[in-house]
């Protein structure tokens, strides 16, 4: 009886695992360009909800060089956004 309850509770920890894997992987740039990031709590001006996920208005220009953002911000796609 508590090797059966064991295995169902490994069970039950592999699969919440691979689902936040799957919803993790499920916000990537669309093919038109425009990015997508995780929503945490809300989405940072020029994105809207998509699902899950903050989708940007407008596609985002890939950058020409070297480039670094404010502290606080990270580079996504050629554009410094808030980190999560």
């Amino acid at each position: 009886m508590i090797r059966l309850a064991i295995f169902a509770a490994l069970a039950v920890v592999a699969f919440a695992a691979a689902d936040d894997a799957l919803a993790a992987g499920s916000c990537r740039p669309t093919r038109d360009g425009k990015d997508r990031m995780e929503m945490s709590g809300g989405c940072p001006s020029g994105y809207v909800v998509r699902g899950a996920c903050c989708e940007s208005v407008r596609p985002i220009s890939q950058p020409t060089g070297a480039y670094t953002c404010p502290a606080g911000t990270m580079l996504r796609l050629g554009a410094c956004v808030p980190r999560p």
